[in-house]
C-alpha cells in the first residue's frame, strides 16, 4: 500500500472517530439535559424533568433561583419528587410544585398561583419544566412573554421549540388564542410587575 493511501486511510479514520465521539457527546448532552433551552437569557430557562445531577448542574451554571415544576403529583414517582426536592434545596434554589392543567382554556383562577410565581422578582432566574418540557412549559412561557415581554401569544409560540412534538402545536395555538383574548380584555389586570429591575 502506498504511503499516500495509508495517510488517507489514517485521516479518514480520524474523521470517523471524531464524528462518532461528537455524536456521542451530543447524544449524552441531549439525554442528560433533555429539552433544555434558554427562553429569556438571564431570566427564564426551560427543560423536561431532569435527573438530580443534571438539575443541580443547570442551577449552578445559570444561577437559577427557582425551579417551577408543572407536573401532576402522579406523573413522577415519589423517588423522582424527592430527588428533585433534594437537588434544588442542596443547590440553594426554591422549588415551586404547581401542577398546570393541559387545557387550551386560560382560567385566571386556575392560573393564579402560576401568575404569582411569574410576578415575583425573587424567583428569577427560573427554570420551568413539566414532564417532557413541551406543552405545559410552553404555556407558562407564553404567559410570561405576553405579560412581561410585551409579545403576542403567536409571537411567543412561533419561536419556542417543540422538540419534535409537532402534534402539540395545534393544542398550543388554541391555548395561545385564548390567552391572548384574556390578555387583550384584561390588560389593566395584567400590568407588568417591575421585573425590569432584573434586566
Amino acid at each position: 500500500m502506498s504511503r499516500s493511501r495509508k495517510v488517507g486511510l489514517v485521516g479518514l479514520g480520524v474523521v470517523v472517530v471524531s464524528a462518532v465521539a461528537a455524536g456521542g457527546w451530543i447524544y449524552h448532552q441531549q439525554h442528560t439535559f433533555k429539552h433544555f433551552a434558554v427562553h429569556d437569557p438571564g431570566m427564564v430557562y426551560r427543560s423536561a424533568w431532569l435527573g438530580p445531577d443534571a438539575l443541580a448542574q443547570l442551577i449552578e451554571t445559570y444561577q437559577i433561583r427557582s425551579v417551577v415544576n408543572l407536573c401532576n403529583p402522579d406523573e413522577m414517582t415519589p423517588q423522582m419528587w424527592e430527588d428533585e426536592r433534594q437537588a434544588v434545596k442542596s443547590a440553594g434554589a426554591t422549588l415551586h410544585a404547581v401542577p398546570l392543567p393541559n387545557s387550551i382554556e386560560f382560567d385566571p383562577q386556575v392560573w393564579q398561583p402560576h401568575l404569582e410565581i411569574l410576578a415575583d422578582p425573587n424567583n428569577y432566574p427560573m427554570l420551568v419544566h413539566c414532564q417532557h418540557g413541551v406543552t405545559r412549559t410552553a404555556m407558562l412561557l407564553t404567559a410570561y412573554d405576553v405579560i412581561y415581554r410585551h409579545k403576542t401569544a403567536s409571537e411567543s409560540l412561533a419561536v419556542q421549540p417543540l422538540f419534535g412534538h409537532t402534534k402539540d402545536n395545534v393544542h398550543l395555538q388554541a391555548f395561545g388564542k385564548n390567552l391572548q383574548k384574556y390578555a387583550d380584555e384584561n390588560r389593566d389586570k395584567l400590568a407588568a410587575h417591575p421585573l425590569e429591575i432584573l434586566r
